[in-house]
């Protein structure tokens, strides 16, 4: 196909997110927090083309009409940007490149989206709002996923720490933390999905159980909020691990996040939790500094994970 194409026209990245408090707990109204995480990141470009819509992706290569179902949030939403656009279905070629895994709670759907929304705008020499850019990642993920929080898509957008709650929309956080994250993948796909329907079941069948789990989780995020504003590190790792353990008693964990979650602790880590919806996909470590970092990161590679990031956290800046 690289003989149809002229140059790239339009050029649009963006970061993934991590959940640091609140995950679960955010789908009922809970308040949640989380951070971009611009160690990995999605880019698209588009090309100009004299063929059908092409798209060269992790899933898919070939014509946009031909993708599988799990594109379909994708196509759905290059279709509605260029009916905005008043664009042709005819002429471009998108290509997406990525270091951020997919399927590992790091909100590689929201971000791909958002790439894309921004490299077909800059294509066309159209201005993107805020507000737009938020209402067309919105209708893909309503899509992607069954009842989306919101969350991925404010916070890959903003690039900011977000406290969010979904019936009171967001705050940006001015952080001032002075420490490192090492964030480990376990390798395996998160379930979100499921472990979202998972959690909503164990919830109905045991309302007594489940229900002072989901307060404690908003009472740590709330406290959590106040951790990352005055740097109190050692009390935000204590919140981590308690709410590590409170997901763990509502089954979104797994043997190797619980094991690389131990392994953390063991090397020095000040608190350990999963990120995301868990059952697979991804934890993160809290560390004093890179050094500390470092180690607990070989630890975690010593022990399963098959890659693992640090993200100083000094790098968030409001």
């Amino acid at each position: 196909m690289s003989d149809k194409f002229m140059i790239d026209f339009g050029h649009g990245v963006a970061s993934g997110k991590i959940i640091l408090m609140g995950e679960h707990s955010v789908v009922y109204g809970k308040p949640a927090i989380a951070l971009p995480f611009k160690q990995a990141q999605i880019s698209s470009k588009v090309f100009k083309t004299n063929d059908k819509i092409t798209i060269d992706s992790f899933y898919h290569k070939g014509y946009l009409d031909d993708a599988p179902d799990t594109l379909y949030g994708i196509k759905q939403l290059i279709y509605i940007v260029l009916v905005y656009l008043k664009q042709p279905f005819h002429g471009i070629h998108i290509q997406i490149e990525s270091s951020l895994p997919p399927q590992r709670g790091l909100g590689s759907s929201a971000s791909v989206s958002i790439a894309i929304v921004r490299s077909l705008f800059d294509a066309f020499k159209v201005e993107l709002s805020q507000e737009r850019l938020n209402y067309f990642v919105d209708v893909a993920e309503q899509i992607h996923h069954v009842n989306p929080s919101g969350l991925d898509a404010i916070t890959i957008a903003f690039g900011q720490a977000v406290f969010y709650q979904k019936d009171l929309g967001k705050t940006l956080i001015p952080l001032k933390m002075d420490a490192v994250i090492v964030v480990a993948d376990t390798g395996k796909k998160g379930l979100t999905k499921e472990a979202v329907q998972e959690v909503k079941q164990l919830w109905t069948d045991n309302p007594t159980i489940v229900s002072p789990i989901m307060d404690r989780l908003e009472e740590l995020t709330n406290e959590v909020r106040t951790y990352l504003e005055t740097n109190e590190i050692i009390r935000l790792g204590l919140a981590m691990t308690e709410a590590h353990q409170l997901l763990r008693s509502i089954k979104v964990s797994d043997d190797l996040l619980e094991k690389l979650v131990e392994v953390s602790l063991l090397n020095g880590a000040l608190g350990a939790k999963l990120t995301g919806g868990g059952k697979g996909g991804c934890m993160i470590a809290l560390a004093q500094n890179e050094d500390q970092g470092i180690r607990i990161a070989d630890a975690l590679k010593n022990a399963g994970a098959v890659n693992t990031w640090l993200y100083d956290l000094k790098e968030i800046v409001l």
